[in-house]
């Protein structure tokens, strides 16, 4: 059963906002009980810890995620614990309930935008018909009427 924050790290992932690795890290973080160290969250979601850095870090800019440090006291030493995950329930509704909408994308151009076939039709279904005719009759192109270019 899909949860209302899975539903959203969904949506946000469909809207190019997150990467694959964002998103799997992320329903691994909403699916889990207990806090979970990078290492083993890179083992859940079959990548590197550094992967697992960067989606985190995505998710905070968003403001998706909150993260906690937990510090474990070992002897006389302090040592880094388990991190803390909590989701933004208000930046989930508010802010990412219809993010394609919102997008950041720029759009993308391959170009040859000006070699594409986007103008206008030079002649009308009919004219094409009547050309299509002279042609076959033995007529060139520019005998039959035809005002577009051959190349």
């Amino acid at each position: 059963m899909t949860t209302a924050i899975q539903t959203a790290i969904l949506n946000t992932f469909r809207a190019g906002q997150i990467s694959r690795t964002a998103k799997d890290v992320l329903l691994i973080i909403a699916r889990s009980i207990r806090p979970a160290s990078y290492e083993s969250l890179a083992r859940a979601a079959k990548c590197s810890r550094r992967s697992v850095a960067y989606a985190i870090q995505q998710a905070e800019q968003l403001g998706i995620l909150c993260r906690s440090h937990n510090r474990i006291r070992r002897g006389r030493r302090w040592m880094n614990g388990c991190n803390g995950y909590r989701f933004i329930m208000k930046a989930l509704t508010e802010m990412l309930a219809f993010p394609w909408s919102r997008s950041q994308c720029k759009p993308c151009t391959t170009g040859n935008e000006d070699k594409k076939n986007t103008r206008w039709m030079p002649h009308s279904p009919e004219e094409y018909r009547l050309i299509c005719e002279r042609m076959a009759a033995g007529l060139t192109p520019k005998e039959a009427g035809y005002r577009g270019s051959l190349a």
